[in-house]
């Protein structure tokens, strides 16, 4: 089977990239150009520097699907990370709000091939093959050796807007974090729903927030930054 057979759909799903805002001339005027920046660099060169194998993969442009925004935002938290000389982890919401980027492929489903997410490769999840033209790509991922534009561009309040309406804002670097804030967006919202049970609202949601695994944390997160942004 094809690893990189594209998968295709009725309806092209629009497609997203991460980046800081330094780049915003080059990919308004040109769009997105194949390239092996730092965040694919720093991610595995080490690897094959560890299995004497050379890093030299071809230059591509990566993207994802709403389904896994996260992942642009990694990638822009990590891009505004090396933009500001700071560690990954030390990047401030303020901060990636003022210096990140979402890029936004319309329909780029039709432009782009797609990895299944099933499949792990011949090596596992790291991706070292020697035999295929992708090393890192890894599952699930949208890639192109092609320019991908026009493109839409949001920055900015706009930005934080879509992504908090998607899920994918704030950023949390812990599950516990991301669990704080559930606990606080939840109770706001069946208050608003039954304000005069708030006492009880607040004793059982927290009861319920605290039971979650981390996976359910996650998708209860998203579900209630949509309830929220509803009542807004």
């Amino acid at each position: 089977m094809n690893w990189y057979k594209k998968i295709i759909l009725g309806t092209a799903r629009t497609l997203y990239h991460g980046t800081s805002i330094n780049n915003y001339d080059s990919i308004k005027s040109i769009g997105l150009v194949p390239n092996t920046g730092n965040f694919v660099s720093d991610s595995y060169a080490g690897d094959y520097a560890d299995a004497g194998v050379e890093f030299d993969p071809i230059d591509v442009t990566y993207a994802t699907d709403k389904e896994e925004l996260g992942k642009a935002v990694t990638a822009m938290q990590y891009a505004v990370s090396k933009l500001l000389g700071r560690r990954y982890h030390d990047i401030s919401l303020d901060e990636l709000k003022s210096y990140g980027m979402l890029v936004i492929m319309k329909e780029g489903e039709d432009y782009m091939e797609r990895r299944p997410v099933e499949e792990n490769g011949p090596l596992g999840d790291w991706q070292g093959e020697t035999d295929n033209r992708y090393p890192t790509v890894e599952p699930g991922d949208y890639f192109s050796e092609d320019v991908q534009g026009p493109v839409e561009i949001l920055v900015g309040n706009k930005m934080v807007e879509f992504l908090t309406r998607n899920g994918a804002w704030p950023v949390y670097n812990s599950v516990e974090e991301m669990r704080k804030q559930l606990l606080t967006i939840a109770i706001r919202y069946h208050i608003k729903q039954s304000p005069e049970q708030k006492d009880n609202i607040i004793k059982e949601v927290t009861q319920k927030v605290n039971r979650l695994d981390d996976s359910s944390v996650k998708e209860n997160y998203k579900l209630y930054s949509e309830k929220i942004n509803e009542l807004v």
